[in-house]
């Protein structure tokens, strides 16, 4: 019996145009308009009945032959498949990818939470997972040549919104971590930076510290650069001084040796009362160099760092820090993902976590 098509997809509609083709295929194969054997049409005349383009008609054949609705002979064609060959659970793969240096190191204080939650929730649910590098230039590319069902985007940058945006314009579906856009209809997990530095400074200035200095080496980062907003703004509205001697910026991390860095400033700078390092890394490096110039913690300046690792409660004295919930972040933008899936639509809205301060020895009153 010839292959049926009722209607065509529907671009307005909210479920994914590549999962109504692979529906619609499915359906004719249940209702016993294909039956076992039965070879499918060719892919133009596939397009032209479901009045959709090559691309979206592939893609839903192959999610139908990875679950065994269908099987492809090389050189033949795709025919339907026998009954028995149909498994019960279907696994679902999302790819993870970044184009940042650094994520791949496993053991970082960040990334090896983050990737911890990502691969205990796809366990959990049964997903497998695929790891990339690549230039987010190419996100989309890969998207369509890969077999994935969904991509978790890492960190990606202020600049890499515009990717973001393509992607969403072609309805793949994705989740992105550890970053925060204004357009928060894109669909990220991230944390409340202003909050986290609220925190902070509100426990300085409790101490009666007024004198803060602030370093953040990476704003191209959409977290640091929210936390260095927050910092301008909150210390305003206090009425606390920010003091160009005592803000040390840089956008990327990766072209600056840290800790000579820091040390160079340190040395050039009157000596504040309180310094709030935007991430754990940068915080060491402080913590290293006001050791290192004799100044005593928290005596001469009070320290606070923006992530809270288990190494910094071992430090000598335990650091002050905002915690931030790393494998959360992870856990949910593979549910999120997982869950728009399972409804057949594409992930939306930007989900906040808030972070918690961890107050230890390395601040004190003046």
């Amino acid at each position: 019996m010839p292959l049926r098509v009722r209607k065509k997809v529907e671009r307005g509609s909210s479920k994914l145009i590549y999962l109504q083709v692979k529906e619609m295929l499915r359906s004719s194969i249940e209702r016993g308009d294909l039956k076992q054997g039965e070879p499918l049409p060719g892919r133009v005349k596939l397009c032209e009945m479901f009045g959709t383009n090559r691309l979206t008609v592939d893609r839903a054949i192959r999610e139908l032959v990875r679950e065994g609705w269908l099987v492809t002979v090389k050189g033949k064609g795709t025919f339907v498949s026998h009954p028995n060959s149909r498994p019960s659970v279907v696994t679902m793969t999302f790819a993870v990818v970044w184009s940042q240096r650094g994520i791949s190191e496993q053991q970082n204080i960040y990334w090896g939470p983050l990737l911890r939650g990502i691969a205990q929730t796809t366990s959990e649910l049964g997903i497998q997972l695929q790891f990339r590098e690549m230039n987010p230039t190419f996100y989309l590319d890969f998207f369509r040549e890969s077999r994935v069902d969904g991509m978790i985007v890492l960190a990606p940058t202020i600049e890499d919104e515009i990717v973001l945006h393509e992607l969403r314009k072609h309805r793949v579906p994705f989740v992105a971590t550890s970053s925060v856009y204004e357009d928060k209809s894109l669909p990220c997990v991230g944390i409340d930076n202003f909050a986290g530095v609220k925190q902070a400074l509100e426990h300085l200035w409790s101490l009666g510290h007024r004198q803060i200095a602030f370093v953040d080496l990476d704003l191209k980062q959409t977290d640091h650069q929210q936390r260095w907003d927050a910092f301008r703004q909150l210390m305003g509205e206090a009425g606390c001084l920010v003091d160009p001697r005592w803000m040390l910026l840089y956008s990327d991390r990766w072209c600056i040796d840290i800790d000579k860095f820091v040390h160079r400033w340190l040395k050039s700078i009157p000596m504040p009362t309180a310094i709030f390092g935007a991430d754990y890394e940068m915080t060491l490096a402080i913590f290293k160099t006001l050791k290192g110039l004799g100044v005593k913690i928290p005596q001469q300046v009070s320290l606070v760092s923006f992530d809270d690792p288990p190494v910094a409660s071992f430090l000598d004295p335990p650091l002050t820090a905002v915690r931030q919930p790393v494998e959360e972040i992870g856990q949910r933008a593979v549910k999120k993902l997982y869950e728009a899936l399972q409804r057949g639509v594409v992930s939306e809205e930007t989900e906040v976590l808030t972070p918690e301060l961890i107050v230890r020895a390395s601040t004190a009153p003046l």
